[in-house]
């Protein structure tokens, strides 16, 4: 018995990609709510709307479309699970359903106020969307499709990219008077953009990146577009400058070289990505003020650990594993929505009984360490397997082993920021990453 092969891969590579690049007609119509929660998310500023009260919370149009896209791709996940018995690998989805309903009965279980516990339910909604949206979307697909579809939102997310780089180094006219003054340490304005903030690009951006070094050394890839690709998202990663983010890209390319000396193979895609970025990075600091990057303190983060370090070592030990429930140090969700003009201008600290912070943990770690306690960090561990083991799985060729590294080096952002609990257009655009390169590898697409 003679094996079957796809008929895609039987195309010569020309005709391959473009038959890979062009979706079909039910593809265009499955991704199409996507597409529109994206592109509002990327190109409208949520100062544009102003928000409205619904059921008490405060919300705002993006995250309502955000929640939307979510519980319809969730019931999509559901049809194609139960009903056309797809398989599909959501088993980290399914540990972080549990681990939110856990916050949502300490949450109304605890002593905050209703529209306290109001608002911070809508957040732990916030914080199922995304995953919820990439699972389902990535469940109609094979290896071949996911594939396809990381092309296509990785150059878009390059368009993107592109545009909010041209805003910031060019000055095109097209942010309010407001925002020219936000960020004005750089000596230029750090590139940021509705979709992502100079501070929370890099989470994003990290895996993007890695996907496009991926095309540039695979077969049947166009190598325009993906060192196009690649200049964009550069451009726009050291144009956020961020501290963090240089940190990480740094830690990917050293760890690129490890890699690839591991397995006995060339550094020349290390090398060319190194170049990548000394070049582009001449571009936009030959403009920029990089003073800021050399100081590496950070007095209110620093008083926030210090916080969480008393609430560690003064509880109980019964305590630490509940945690202290969700919501209960870090009510963060109305203060964020009704205050974010004075939290812009420096208004972003609180007094808990254990010591000042800033209103919400700026890390994800501490806030699953704290407010979760035992079981937010055996679902972070278990995410940091899930994930790292696509890094090390032995079967896979080099081109996915560079992507799956910039996916696992992407789990260091979590101690610097609250990615999953509160940046929920940047969590979209990483959860992707993360559904379509398990829905790859379980098809054996990272093979092909």
């Amino acid at each position: 018995m003679t094996a079957s092969i796809h008929p895609t891969l039987q195309a010569p590579v020309s005709r391959r990609w473009v038959e890979q690049a062009v979706p079909g007609s039910w593809i265009l119509l499955w991704e199409f709510p996507f597409w529109l929660v994206f592109l509002y998310g990327s190109l409208v500023p949520s100062s544009a709307f102003a928000r409205q009260e619904w059921f008490g919370i405060p919300m705002r149009v993006g995250d309502i479309l955000a929640s939307l896209s979510g519980l319809l791709y969730g019931l999509g996940l559901v049809v194609q699970r139960v009903v056309l018995r797809r398989k599909a690998p959501i088993a980290i989805l399914g540990w972080l359903l549990m681990l939110l309903g856990y916050g949502l009965l300490r949450l109304w279980t605890g002593w905050l106020a209703l529209e306290d516990q109001l608002g911070m339910s809508f957040a732990l909604l916030l914080v199922a969307s995304p995953p919820l949206q990439a699972a389902g979307l990535m469940s109609a697909y094979d290896a071949i499709q996911a594939r396809s579809f990381l092309n296509r939102f990785s150059f878009l997310l390059a368009l993107v990219c592109l545009l909010y780089t041209a805003e910031s180094v060019l000055g095109l006219g097209l942010r309010a008077d407001a925002g020219q003054a936000v960020n004005s340490d750089f000596g230029i304005q750090r590139v940021r953009g509705p979709l992502f903030g100079a501070s929370t690009g890099y989470l994003l951006l990290l895996p993007a990146i890695g996907w496009a070094l991926h095309n540039m050394f695979r077969s049947g890839s166009s190598r325009f577009l993906s060192v196009f690709s690649m200049l964009c998202l550069l451009g726009a990663f050291l144009g956020m400058g961020s501290r963090a983010g240089l940190i990480l890209l740094g830690v990917f390319l050293s760890t690129l070289v490890l890699l690839l000396r591991a397995m006995k193979r060339s550094q020349q895609t290390a090398l060319f990505g190194a170049a990548f970025a000394i070049v582009v990075g001449f571009v936009v600091y030959s403009r920029a003020d990089t003073s800021r990057l050399t100081n590496l303190e950070d007095n209110y983060r620093k008083v926030t650990h210090e916080t969480a370090l008393n609430i560690i070592t003064d509880q109980p030990a019964f305590t630490l594993i509940l945690g202290q429930g969700y919501g209960s140090i870090w009510t963060w969700y109305r203060r964020d929505s009704l205050r974010g003009d004075m939290i812009a201008v420096g208004d972003n600290t609180i007094s808990t009984p254990f010591g000042p912070s800033l209103y919400h943990s700026h890390s994800t770690l501490l806030q699953l360490a704290v407010e979760f306690g035992v079981s937010g960090l055996l679902w972070l561990g278990l995410l940091i397997f899930t994930i790292v083991r696509l890094a090390l799985y032995r079967c896979s060729d080099m081109a996915w082993k560079i992507f799956a590294l910039a996916l696992a080096v992407s789990l260091l952002s979590f101690p610097f920021d609250l990615f999953l609990f509160k940046e929920v257009r940047v969590s979209s655009a990483w959860w992707l990453y993360v559904f379509a390169a398990l829905q790859i590898q379980s098809g054996g697409g990272d093979r092909t």
